[in-house]
Order: structure tokens, then sequence, then C-alpha cells
């Protein structure tokens, strides 16, 4: 009666750790994109797209945008959807650039960088 007992006992402890082994995966930041920057007026509307994150979630995404004088962070909120997207407005005529970022447990990562107009 013990040896049937001790083998349902190891039955249950081992169907209990059966599963996919990712002891040896490390988490990594994350891989972010910058699709466009797409200009109506004095207005920019941003994309970006988190590619991936493995093994952690994403914390903060968003855009950073400016000039030769002015740096501007633009959150995005956070979904289950890869993709967001952001829009500054009232901007000023002239050249700027844009790229998406991404904030994991793991660190922060950035997207191309893109530049865009603003006509006066």
């Amino acid at each position: 009666m013990k040896t049937f007992a001790y083998i349902v006992g190891m039955t249950l402890i081992l169907s209990a750790c059966t599963g996919e082994d990712r002891s040896g995966e490390e988490p990594f930041p994350p891989t972010v994109r910058t699709h466009f920057a797409n200009v109506a007026a004095d207005a920019c509307n941003f994309q970006g797209e988190v590619v991936a994150s493995p093994n952690s979630n994403v914390t903060e995404r968003g855009f950073y945008y400016g000039n030769d004088t002015l740096r501007v962070q633009l959150l995005a909120p956070l979904s289950d959807e890869p993709v967001f997207d952001a829009t500054a407005t009232d901007l000023k005529a002239g050249d700027y650039y844009v790229y998406a970022y991404a904030t994991n447990g793991m660190g922060t990562t950035h997207g191309d960088t893109l530049t865009f107009s603003i006509l006066p």
C-alpha cells in the first residue's frame, strides 16, 4: 500500500512540474519601430510599434519630438496592441525630428528617427 501511495504521489508531483522550461531565457529591452509622421497644418500624427518585448511587459511608450531648441516627450496610451500613435499640436513652422520609444523592465529603446516640416 505504501508503494501505491508513493507512486501516486510522485505522479502528481511530476505532472505538476511539466510544461515549457523557460529558465534559460533572459528578458530584453523592447524592439521599437517608428512608422510615420503625418503633417496636417500645425499638427503632426506619429505612429510607432513595439515589435517585441521578450519576457517583460511594456511599462511606457510614446514619442520624442523636437528641433534645435525643443525636445518634447509625448506619451501614448498603454494597451495590448503593438501599434501606437499620438499627435503633437500647435507646432510652429520649421523642421522637426521624431522617434518612437518603449520601456520595459529591462530598459528603454528607440525606433529610427524621422524628420518632418511644418510650413509657414
